[in-house]
């Protein structure tokens, strides 16, 4: 066998093999540095997101609740004759609460009824804790209760519920009526700071001066507007520690027929 066709026959030297294998190795760990980094950054995109799309569900249902607060359709409790008062409930004088982290919401339940012949109508009949019945003519023959009410031909239903949000272990979770398990909207909530916006007195339409965090009920009619400002984080026992920035989102609402 001639000198040049032996040397065509030669495989790789143990150099050029140690050399080839560092150089697959660097491809190799090249490729696996941008497939991490990728991932990474789609668990980021995809937390920041799932934080966003929470807070716009959240927010948008409590606002919508927030601006049915106190609204009666035709009836205003406020001015209804001391005897008829006495019959209303105690918890419509505050249908905004928010204590011990728990936001308390008094709204009236839509609905379209005609009453043809006088019957008995129950609250839980429309998802509801307190049934208002009148003629929004008379206040004497306004009538409240949750069972077996008394309804006739002309009277006019406005079903009243009960809704709490608290925030419990870092989610945000809801109950109607006061009754019944809560059930979990989101999670990941760091906090929920709920404040409101209060004119000087019951007439005037302003705001005057800033948030406050609590009102007495006696003071509901100067309620304007309410700020909720939640706090969402992807790891919301240590904020600092999560892959996403905690981030705040807010929103003011203004009550209906409060201000011009």
């Amino acid at each position: 066998m001639s000198t040049a066709l032996r040397a065509s026959q030669r495989g790789f030297g143990l150099v050029e093999l140690i050399i080839a294998l560092a150089l697959g190795l660097i491809l190799i760990l090249g490729v696996t540095q941008i497939f991490v980094g990728a991932k990474q950054g789609f668990v980021v995109q995809q937390s920041a997101a799932a934080m966003q799309e929470n807070a716009r569900f959240l927010l948008g249902r409590m606002a919508r609740e927030l601006r049915m607060v106190n609204l009666f359709g035709c009836l205003d409790l406020n001015r209804l004759p001391a005897p008829v008062a006495a019959t209303v409930p105690d918890a419509f004088s505050r249908p905004i609460a928010y204590e011990d982290a728990t936001l308390t919401l008094l709204t009236a339940v839509p609905h379209a009824q005609t009453i043809s012949s006088p019957t008995t109508r129950n609250a839980s009949d429309f998802g509801a804790r307190w049934l208002i019945v009148t003629d929004c003519r008379t206040a004497d023959n306004l009538r409240i209760g949750t069972a077996d009410v008394p309804v006739g031909p002309g009277d006019i239903l406005i079903p009243i519920r009960q809704l709490e949000y608290s925030l419990h272990n870092h989610a945000i979770r809801a109950r109607i009526n006061g009754a019944g398990n809560r059930e979990t909207l989101i999670d990941g909530v760091v906090g929920l700071d709920v404040s409101f916006a209060m004119a000087g007195s019951s007439e005037e339409p302003h705001v005057s001066g800033g948030y406050v965090s609590s009102v007495d009920p006696a003071n509901f009619d100067r309620i304007r507007s309410v700020r909720l400002a939640l706090q969402l984080s992807d790891n919301p026992s240590d904020p600092d520690a999560g892959s996403v920035q905690a981030a705040t989102y807010s929103l003011v609402t203004t009550l209906r027929n409060r201000t011009p």
